[in-house]
């Protein structure tokens, strides 16, 4: 972000161009005189002779602005920048004005309003042919306080007035990346991978802009681009600490991409490097359960299951796990346990359908779906407060909170809230101005919109929920029928009089193959204790002759 103490040189300058603005106070008259004795006209450009008119002769306001923008007094000085560019007397300079009044806006931090404010900008030197100074530094400027809002839109509208090489090249970086992000959500994995690879490796979103683009490859079933992707991210980061988000990130993309080539000792691997103290963890260790199931390690995978499903993720959605730990169940024939996980799987799944149904039959309207969100933000924020009526349940809301689309649209509304209290605490008398009602009228556009989409796009999740869901609860009747069928056949070979070996599942490995090699045994009891989460290990018999 620019430094205060370089906005003043910036102003300065910008102030200090043309014939008009180089004169000195002391030499102004001497030049005055020498202008009147010459019968021709003054060979001065457009924007010296328009700054003599912003100035009024003498330089009353534009000093007046210089001085308030040098001691910091930004809200003064934007107030009257934001008066000179809509005067139609400073029409040809209003580039220039609306400019330095976003850079002003910057430096209070209302960063949406002055993303207008470059909107503005850029509009202004497209009409003149595209080839105006300020074009380029206010595309620079959209790309950055897109990055900071995390607001697509910006960038989506820039992407729209203009060719990407016109970007500044200080910028470029930073927009390719975000433009990647973009094509990646939109689906369009070519285009998403192409952006990716123009981030310069000296860039400080390098890191980030390689981990997408071996993610976009992988969508785009490029696995071989995809796996050099991720092995440079993981070679780069190497010596970071484990828990470093990059070097997180390379060690999953990769145990993903050698999962979806069946090589399934090699996945699980890279799924063990992923620390328990990581936001991916929780993820990546019901991935490595499918694995391990693919393997045969049904013993480790019914370990984690322990883990998975413990109290301290109850209010996780998670229907898959459940049905996967039932699966490798059946695969060992414990049908009394997998019965029990089944029947766990309706009591906690049911109500969440029933849950989802209801609301999606309720109303179409985005509001009401935008009201559930927020009173599970303030809720989380609040957690004393915990009698606010909610419609959807903890589960439910869980999902919809962990999509991405959503979480970054809630971020933007907070950004924008966040900005709303900036401008309640500014002066009464910006407030009140032309600039202050204009600042406000944009929060107040962007805040309903941002309100309706994520409305929109948590009713569209909750569609794909109970689909999903529905999906799930033929799975899991299906998995009821080769249980009942599993107990039948047990059934019948016990009245035969052929009774079933029971064995450990991986081989003959008891509780004192564990003890012998450096664990400590400890039976559960029925207690979970966070520090023992994904240290669990199932020393049960498998039940298949």
């Amino acid at each position: 972000m620019m430094t205060r103490k370089l906005l003043p040189l910036l102003i300065s300058v910008f102030f200090l161009t043309g014939a008009e603005a180089e004169v000195k106070p002391a030499e102004r008259s001497v030049a005055a005189e020498k202008s009147k004795k010459k019968s021709t006209k003054p060979k001065t450009s457009k924007t010296a002779t328009t700054t003599s008119k912003a100035a009024k002769g003498g330089g009353g306001v534009v000093a007046r602005i210089k001085e308030l923008a040098t001691t910091g007094q930004y809200q003064e000085a934007s107030k009257m920048l934001f008066s000179l560019s809509r005067s139609p007397k400073n029409a040809s300079e209003a580039a220039q004005l609306k400019y330095m009044l976003g850079l002003m806006l910057m430096e209070l931090k209302l960063y949406q309003v002055a993303s207008f404010v470059f909107y503005d900008v850029i509009d202004e030197e497209i009409r003149r042919g595209g080839e105006g100074r300020y074009l380029r530094q206010s595309l620079g400027k959209l790309s950055y306080l897109s990055n900071i809002l995390d607001s697509d839109v910006l960038l989506k509208y820039a992407v729209s007035r203009i060719q990407i090489n016109q970007f500044p090249a200080e910028s470029r970086d930073l927009f390719f990346y975000r433009y990647g992000e973009l094509k990646l959500k939109e689906g369009s994995f070519e285009e998403a991978a192409r952006a990716f690879s123009k981030v310069e490796a000296d860039s400080a979103v390098y890191p980030q802009a390689l981990y997408k683009q071996g993610l976009s490859y992988a969508e785009n079933n490029q696995l071989g681009k995809a796996t050099s992707a991720f092995e440079e991210l993981l070679s780069r980061n190497q010596s970071k600490p484990v828990t470093d988000t990059n070097r997180v990130n390379a060690n999953l993309g990769l145990a993903r991409l050698f999962y979806q080539g069946k090589k399934w000792d090699t996945s699980l691997s890279y799924y063990r490097q992923i620390p328990r103290d990581t936001l991916q963890w929780h993820d990546a260790l019901f991935e490595m359960s499918w694995a391990m199931m693919m393997a045969g390690q049904f013993r480790s995978a019914s370990s984690n299951f322990h883990t998975l499903h413990s109290p301290y993720y109850e209010s996780q959605y998670a229907p898959e796990s459940l049905l996967l730990r039932a699966i490798v169940y059946l695969y060992i024939c414990r049908y009394d346990e997998m019965e029990k996980v089944l029947d766990l799987f309706d009591r906690i799944y049911k109500p969440v359908l029933a849950n989802t149904s209801q609301m999606l039959d309720r109303s179409e309207d985005s509001r009401i779906y935008w009201d559930e969100v927020k009173k599970s933000i303030d809720e989380r924020k609040n957690k004393k407060d915990k009698k606010t009526f909610k419609r959807l349940n903890d589960i439910t809301m869980s999902s919809i909170l962990k999509q991405s689309l959503i979480r970054s649209n809630v971020h933007y509304y907070e950004m924008l809230m966040a900005e709303n209290q900036l401008i309640s605490k500014m002066s009464p008398a910006w407030q009140q101005s032309a600039l202050g009602k204009f600042g406000k009228r944009i929060i107040e556009r962007r805040r309903a919109s941002t309100q309706d989409l994520v409305g929109k796009l948590t009713r569209n999740h909750l569609l794909k929920m109970k689909s999903e869901l529905r999906d799930f609860f033929e799975q899991n009747d299906f998995l009821k029928l080769e249980m009942l069928g599993g107990k039948k056949e047990v059934v019948a070979k016990e009245l035969s009089g052929r009774k079933i070996q029971r064995k450990q599942i991986t081989d003959d490995a008891s509780r004192n193959f564990f003890i012998a090699n450096g664990y400590e045994y400890w039976p559960f009891e029925g207690e979970y204790w966070l520090d023992e989460l994904g240290n669990y290990h199932y020393v049960g018999v498998q039940a298949c002759e």
